[in-house]
């Protein structure tokens, strides 16, 4: 019997006979989630859940669409549908969930509540849904409070205390503020002796019921920590509220930085702050410290730069975006329109996300700054309603251009609400320190510059850390001069002078520091050392252990030294344990003590071992190690093979008309973009890299995998300049690519090569070069026996017949491609996309018999599939629905369908219909009668078809200048005089224009609304 395990607490899984099943976050997986906790629904009820905007028959179309792609995704049906009116889930499958576990014994089955209901879970657009998820988790946390707390209780009057402070911190988890917790944890530090720590835990608590809740501890609580005081002072013998325990503050700087928090918290002039010094000053320590004596006041949204990150546009910006993301989805706040719309197709966190090699597409969006600025804004505004704001952000000296620039728009544009605070080491560009000080200078920046503590300071910080131990001036003098009060140094040797080994101190320098604080350890703690110091970033245990020729017993015990030395830490990341370095500087001291040649050897192991992961996880952080431990390793052809896979990731999404894309892979798109300046830079700095090594390497046994890294790259560079309407150069680049996959026998390469070609001539309306290509394509597409590939063949030759007019082989030619799409079996093959292109081209051929009523089911159907996706195509679908609907004489509808493709081709840098889209804006502005923002997008549009240059986008564009010259010349309105001097020719010449570049076939509709309603 299948077994479907299902677990809802946290970020909720599924998984068929112990086989990860992804869905992706949206209606679909919403469904499912939904019939697995009810078990049986009726289909009005989910249609409504989930598709409440849409009329009853488009909400049923969608649930049926939606069921269909379920069915695909198991090996098994999960949902039946015993009658027509009602889904359950099949009782011959065996389902096992947390939550319906839990619910059944709560007491036993509290360690399945490993988060709230579905964490993090939300649906755009889906109300009812969403208050039944709020009442779900309300339920389910109000049940494990309570019992919970009815286990400590039992395990404390039992002295089970085995794991008795576990299970007080997983309350604490969910409910900080709960005072029961507290008692019983102290109480069982008294029974322990550990009043030390009942003082911790009374400090910590009453700070944060007086800061949040304005209220104080109980009296039970506060004899706890009077009996603590009380028994801390006897063992001592002196005052412990007198003891000193921190001693490394810098007053003078927490000041003033405290007295701006001040200004900022009670609504006065306040500047954002920039913390800076060289690396070890104190920067984070301070930081920390002065967000210590603030806990509470604000809410906190932090991120770090790193040196392997400068390229990488944004990088800084996603950690906070996807902090922000988890406060709104945490406090159930919605999302303003511009966040959803822009923010969340522009960035993403790469965390699992994986599309095959040859089918990899990137949205690549163009998005000014200001547009980021004020998608942001609109969401802190959304969260500072109770609480103002703080972000933070460490290192920004390795922060990219793009979010520096996005960085002072904020602080230039400083809201009342938020405060930035910065920290800057001194190893930064003259560029980033100019843009900074400009600030400072502008009286926006309040600047912090750590310097090193002088002798005298250093005196004071000694004597504080030593107490009441006596310590020398020599002394002080020598760890002064070791440290030269650099903050890091010298807490180091401090705790040496405290141990009494500050014999074993040679040179102030921060190897010899490091090189004492490992000297201690043993061969195999200092081989992990080594190997992990390697790695890209953190190392995951298996892939450590992969490299460690080492017991599995003994690198738990090391790991588990290094540990508590704080050399390591272990951290979470997607329910997986990694482990890195504490500070980078004990990672950069370890490996720059590996010889040359141990670090070429252990590279290029890494990189095998991260190779194997390719199998089955394509993710762009796996082709960014790969090409940065193959760089390393001096493997130049590995590396420049990932740099390419690289350059194909980001240069691809945008660049197909209909993205031959799975819909599993879909939900995995791209979410950067490459501006086009930098785009064409990379392709010439990757080319010149390619004929480096080829000319390196042109007598090696790999000479013919070099071949096959230049195909892909060829193609990357031909599609992207098509694509861009640079088709002397584009065409001549694929033709290579064509002539090269035939020479290299590779067939998937070259059925692509036929593909783009075939859309060239599409793009350009010739449908001989489209002939030509497909046929080869389907020559080749048979003996691939591919049903995809022959799918988007078919779909190809059904323009070809539609450009011909014979509209009815046309047809036959779709419906041939949508019955392959649908009937290919497994989840690889589920390509909405691919479908709703098809129906979209009968839609088309609807248009062309002014049978304009079915041309709107075909092209709904085509949004529909597609809805979800927010793919490039849907703008297409979207403008010819909003043709349709000026035919129809709609202008409504016409209306609200332009804009939704406006919304859609706003995010990429393409030229692609832009011409179409703003002349019929033009059309939609004038009928308006808004005649300034007209002839502006008017203007957009006749610039813009001259890039493209394809026939009937220009037929369009002469198409809405003589319905407008027509108007004018009609109506003779006064307010028209800048419409009139642009649209400086009669409307008859507009009118045979258009005529003689709309197609006569695939624009009959068109041609046919000239000739009735435009009369010359």
């Amino acid at each position: 019997m299948t077994k479907i395990s299902c677990r809802m607490f946290g970020v909720p899984s599924i998984l068929e006979d112990g086989k990860d099943i992804f869905i992706p976050i949206g209606k679909l997986s919403g469904l499912v989630y939904y019939i697995l906790i009810k078990k049986i629904v009726s289909r009005d009820e989910v249609a409504g859940l989930f598709w409440s905007s849409s009329n009853d028959e488009r909400s049923k179309v969608s649930l049926r669409n939606a069921l269909h792609k379920i069915r695909k995704l198991f090996k098994e049906e999960i949902i039946l549908s015993p009658n027509k009116s009602t889904l359950m889930l099949n009782e011959n499958i065996e389902f096992e969930i947390d939550v319906e576990k839990f619910s059944n014994n709560p007491i036993e089955n509290l360690d399945l509540y490993t988060g709230e209901f579905m964490k993090g879970f939300y649906i755009k657009d889906s109300a009812d849904f969403e208050y039944w998820i709020i009442e779900q988790r309300n339920y389910y946390k109000e049940q494990f409070i309570s019992n919970i707390k009815k286990k400590i209780k039992n395990d404390f009057d039992t002295k089970n205390f085995k794991n008795f402070e576990n299970e007080i911190n997983s309350l604490l988890a969910v409910d900080n503020f709960n005072e029961t917790a507290y008692m019983y944890l102290m109480k069982y530090y008294k029974l322990s002796g550990r009043y030390d720590k009942i003082i911790n835990e009374y400090y910590n608590f009453q700070k944060l019921m007086e800061e949040e809740l304005g209220i104080y501890p109980s009296d039970e609580i506060e004899t706890l920590y009077n009996d603590a005081i009380e028994n801390v002072n006897k063992s001592k013998g002196s005052n412990f509220r007198d003891k000193i325990l921190e001693f490394y503050d810098r007053d003078y700087e927490l000041k003033i930085m405290q007295e701006n928090l001040d200004n900022f918290y009670n609504g006065r002039e306040y500047k954002s702050i920039l913390i800076t010094g060289e690396s070890g000053i104190g920067k984070t320590v301070l930081k920390k410290k002065l967000l210590s004596k603030n806990k509470g006041r604000f809410k906190i949204f932090e991120s770090q730069c790193h040196v392997v990150e400068k390229d990488f546009l944004y990088s800084p910006w996603m950690k906070i975006i996807s902090a922000i993301e988890n406060e709104l989805s945490k406090n159930h706040l919605k999302r303003p329109y511009i966040w959803d719309d822009v923010l969340k197709n522009l960035f993403f966190d790469g965390k699992s996300e994986y599309q095959p090699l040859s089918k990899i597409l990137e949205n690549k969006e163009n998005f000014n700054i200001d547009l980021i600025y004020s998608s942001i804004y609109s969401v802190l505004e959304i969260l500072n309603t109770d609480k103002k704001i703080l972000i933070i952000i460490e290192d920004i000296q390795w922060a990219d251009n793009l979010s520096i620039k996005l960085l002072i728009n904020f602080i230039l544009r400083m809201n009342k609400n938020v405060l930035f605070i910065l920290t800057k080491s001194d190893e930064s560009d003259e560029k980033v320190d100019r843009l900074l000080a400009t600030l400072k200078d502008i009286n926006k920046l309040l600047l912090i510059e750590l310097k090193r503590f002088n002798r005298r300071d250093v005196s004071i910080i000694v004597r504080k850390s030593f107490e009441n131990k006596e310590i020398s001036e020599e002394d002080i003098d020598d760890i002064y001069e070791k440290s030269k009060g650099n903050s890091f140094f010298l807490r180091e040797y401090i705790e040496l002078y405290k141990k009494n080994e500050k014999e074993n101190l040679i040179i102030p320098k921060m190897q010899n520091i490091l090189q004492e604080k490992f000297s201690g350890l043993n061969e195999k703690e200092i081989n992990i050392l080594e190997i992990l110091s390697v790695f890209y970033g953190d190392a995951t245990i298996d892939n450590l252990m992969k490299l460690l020729d080492l017991k599995a017993f003994d690198v738990v015990k090391s790991l588990n030294f290094l540990v508590k030395m704080n050399v390591i830490e272990e951290k979470k990341k997607n329910n997986e344990i990694v482990i890195g370095f504490v500070y980078s500087a004990y990672k950069e001291f370890i490996y720059n003590g590996l010889s040359d040649v141990s670090k070429k050897i252990i590279h290029g192991e890494i990189a095998k071992i991260l190779e194997e992961e390719l199998l089955n996880n394509i993710d762009i952080t796996l082709y960014i190690k790969l090409k940065h431990h193959y760089s390393k390793a001096n493997e130049d052809v590995k590396a420049l093979k990932y740099e390419v896979y690289i350059l194909n990731y980001y240069l691809n999404f945008s660049h197909e008309l209909f993205p031959d894309l799975d819909d599993y892979d879909l939900s995995k798109q791209v979410k950067l973009f490459v501006k086009n300046d930098k785009a064409l830079k990379w392709i010439h700095d990757v080319e010149k890299e390619i004929l480096r090594v080829k000319n390196l390497r042109k007598n090696n046994f790999n000479f013919e995998e070099i071949r096959k890294i230049e195909l892909l790259f060829l193609y990357c560079k031909g599609r992207y300049l098509i694509r861009g309407g640079n088709y002397f150069n584009g065409i001549k680049v694929m033709d290579r690519v064509i002539k090269l996959a035939i020479d290299l026998k590779d067939e998937k390469a070259e059925l692509l090569g036929y593909k783009q070609m075939a859309i060239y001539g599409i793009q350009i309306n010739d449908p001989n070069v489209m002939l030509k290509h497909i046929i080869s394509g389907i020559k080749v597409a048979r003996k691939l026996k591919n049903n995809s590939d022959m799918g988007v063949l078919y779909r190809l030759y059904g323009v070809y017949y539609l450009m011909q007019g014979n509209f009815k082989s046309a047809e036959n030619l779709f419906n041939k491609s949508i019955e392959l799409f649908s009937n290919s079996g497994g989840i690889e093959n589920s390509n909405s996309i691919s479908i709703a292109a098809d129906y979209n081209y009968i839609g088309e051929i609807r248009n062309s018999e002014c049978n304009y009523d079915e041309a709107m089911q075909y092209f709904k159907k085509s949004i529909d599939l597609c809805e979800d996706t927010d793919a490039s195509c849907l703008s297409i679908f979207y403008i010819n629905a909003g043709k349709t609907c000026f035919l129809m004489n709609n202008i409504e509808d016409m209306k609200k369908y332009f804009m939704l493709s406006k919304q859609i081709v706003d995010r990429f840098d393409s030229y692609w219909k832009n011409s179409v889209l703003d002349a019929f804006l033009a059309l939609v502005l004038f009928l308006e009668c808004d005649y300034i923002s007209s002839i502006q997008y008017l203007k957009n549009a006749v610039a813009e078809v001259k890039t493209i240059n394809n026939p009937r986008d220009i037929g369009i564009v002469y198409f809405v200048e003589a319905i407008m010259a027509f108007i004018i010349k009609k109506q003779n309105i006064l307010e028209l005089r800048e419409i009139k001097e642009f649209l400086s020719e009669t409307a008859d010449v507009y009118y045979y224009n258009a005529i003689k570049y709309l197609d006569a076939n695939r624009d009959r509709a068109e041609i046919e609304y000239l000739k009735q309603n435009i009369i010359c």
